[in-house]
């Protein structure tokens, strides 16, 4: 009902994302391996694995991470880790007003699991990383106290998530920071490696 009702197309993309998310696909694979005597049971397991299986090839690894986001289940995906995803995508955390950077903050204050906070801590500060105004952003939201309060917590995985966030927000610009450590490599210089030897 939920794929076929409504007359939104975005409605029924994300009610599609969120059965995706949820695993649905491979409950319907385990149900079709079973043997029903009811035609309809048959008629609807293949419409929806039809209609999950074209969603999936429509579903951008941003939809999936906004649907993961929105859940406030977060996990250990793929995306969290892509350095592509967070190049391309980290300028679309600023969509309808920061929500899903607000949602990550709001999954820092209220959630007590610590997988939760280690990826969402981590999320943040691949924003900030990616995203040139994204440290006033995430200060601004009240983020970096956030990201800050767990860089004490038991869970050793959520302090270090806390740990390289925080020192994402604390360093300005990457790329001159990069070009800074370059540039104060030592050159080859003969007369070092003769005092050396």
């Amino acid at each position: 009902n939920i794929l076929e009702k409504p007359e939104e197309r975005d409605l029924i993309h994300e009610h599609a994302v969120a059965m995706v998310q949820c695993k649905v696909l491979k409950q319907l694979e385990l149900l079709e391996a079973r043997k029903f005597d009811d035609p309809d049971i048959v008629d609807d397991l293949e419409f929806l694995n039809e209609k999950l299986q074209e969603s999936v090839q429509d579903l951008s690894s941003f939809d999936e991470y906004t649907s993961e986001v929105k859940s406030g289940r977060l996990e250990w995906s793929p995306v969290h880790k892509n350095e592509k995803f967070w190049r391309e995508n980290a300028i679309r955390l600023n969509e309808n007003n920061y929500s899903l950077l607000k949602m990550l903050v709001r999954l820092l204050e209220s959630s007590k699991d610590p997988l939760i906070l280690s990826v969402a801590a981590h999320d943040l500060g691949e924003y900030v990383r990616h995203y040139p105004r994204g440290k006033v952003v995430i200060e601004q939201l009240g983020g970096k106290q956030m990201v800050m309060q767990y860089l004490s917590h038991e869970d050793p995985n959520v302090r270090f998530e806390a740990l390289i966030a925080v020192q994402k927000l604390m360093v300005h610009n990457w790329e001159y920071l990069g070009r800074q450590l370059q540039s104060d490599q030592p050159k080859d210089n003969p007369g070092l490696v003769q005092t050396a030897a």
